[in-house]
């Protein structure tokens, strides 16, 4: 214990000399969820779009009315204007709209007559998410029209209740990711470099040389970044409740256990991957492609890991962050138990055991080298 409590006595010294990088660590990450927060959203505040009526009568103005009185809907009407369709077309491929309604000639003859109008929709596809969400206010405000015409009293009234997310805002899903892509690239960043800051000064031979164990060396460099990267989750999570408004429905402490796990995991990734890097550029660049990428791109953060390919599938369980996502969103969003997590707590827990074991060994055939 005294080898081990002079190698954390030692980590922790390291880390106080270098106050500027040790400030860069806790607001860089406050800076981003800040940033992201707002930059990342599935959320459409405005839709520009032009309206074509053809038909000019009460039963179209009436439908123009409720995509004027929807507050997502900004219309452009181009009544009595010559080339409607060609102008049209060029304010979307311009992209100062994003979609073209239609009314035909015939639509107030066939609704007076009971038959079924048909309205025309041209939806810019080239951002497929905006377009869909597009595509699903217009086809509501129509049924809510078509609904309005018939004569008979509808037999039955739909009651849409949404639960842990009510005003279904983007934060809710992303803040929380982004605390785990965040915690993740930090810890195995921080660890990253411990070692390999040691061979670029030359003191990694004097360790070589000193009593202390393999073994030592690698949890008594872990542990002081434990407590960073914990106080630094704090701080981000703090943030993201207190700006962003995002609820924490469940436990802390469960939550505070998991997340120790995943800081671990990715401590161990760090110094993982600093036992194989020569210099501290490389440690860098090494922890940012393992951990940046894969969690944002396969972790589940922006895209529905059931979305993927077979063989990107197959990925996903190997990065610690696809099960962190399930774990913070399910407690801080919908406040599930600890019990609905045992599984992935298991395997952050294997993971950060694994990657330990592995360090340890390749350091210590490299001080048998050395030697």
């Amino acid at each position: 214990m005294r080898r081990l409590k002079a190698v954390i006595k030692k980590e922790f010294l390291h880390i106080l000399r270098d106050p500027k990088s040790l400030t860069i660590v806790f607001i860089m990450p406050v800076i981003m969820v800040f940033i992201y927060g707002y930059a990342i959203s599935y959320d459409l505040k405005r839709i520009d779009a032009a309206i074509i009526d053809y038909s000019n009568s009460r039963y179209s103005k009436d439908l123009i009315k409720l995509f004027q009185n929807n507050k997502y809907f900004k219309l452009i009407n181009l009544i009595g204007e010559k080339k409607l369709i060609e102008k049209a077309e060029k304010l979307l491929q311009g992209g100062k709209i994003k979609e073209i309604i239609i009314i035909p000639p015939d639509f107030s003859k066939k609704i007076a007559k009971g038959e079924k109008g048909e309205i025309g929709l041209t939806i810019d596809g080239s951002d497929a998410n905006t377009a869909n969400i597009v595509y699903q206010y217009s086809e509501m405000i129509i049924k809510t029209y078509t609904l309005s015409l018939q004569r008979k009293s509808v037999p039955y009234t739909v009651k849409t209740k949404v639960y842990f997310n009510p005003e279904l805002k983007s934060s809710y899903f992303f803040v929380p990711g982004l605390i785990a892509i965040l915690l993740l690239m930090v810890s195995a960043l921080l660890t990253s470099l411990s070692i390999a800051r040691e061979k670029e000064t030359g003191s990694l031979e004097l360790i070589f040389v000193s009593p202390l164990k393999s073994v030592e060396i690698i949890i008594g460099k872990t542990i002081p970044y434990v407590f960073i990267a914990l106080s630094e989750g704090v701080i981000i999570l703090l943030f993201a409740y207190f700006w962003f408004k995002i609820p924490i429905r469940g436990n802390l402490l469960s939550l505070t256990f998991f997340s120790l796990l995943y800081i671990i995991a990715g401590l161990s990734l760090g110094i993982f991957i600093s036992t194989s890097s020569e210099d501290q550029r490389t440690a860098m660049l090494g922890s940012l492609m393992l951990t940046m990428l894969p969690s944002i791109m396969l972790s589940g953060f922006i895209f529905p890991i059931k979305s993927l390919s077979k063989t990107l599938q197959t990925f996903t369980y190997i990065i610690p962050a696809t099960y962190y996502l399930k774990i913070i969103r399910g407690m801080v969003l919908k406040g599930a138990s600890m019990k609905s997590f045992v599984t992935e707590g298991t395997v952050l827990a294997g993971m950060s055991i694994f990657l330990l074991l592995v360090s340890t060994i390749k350091f210590s055939k490299e001080r048998s080298k050395s030697k």
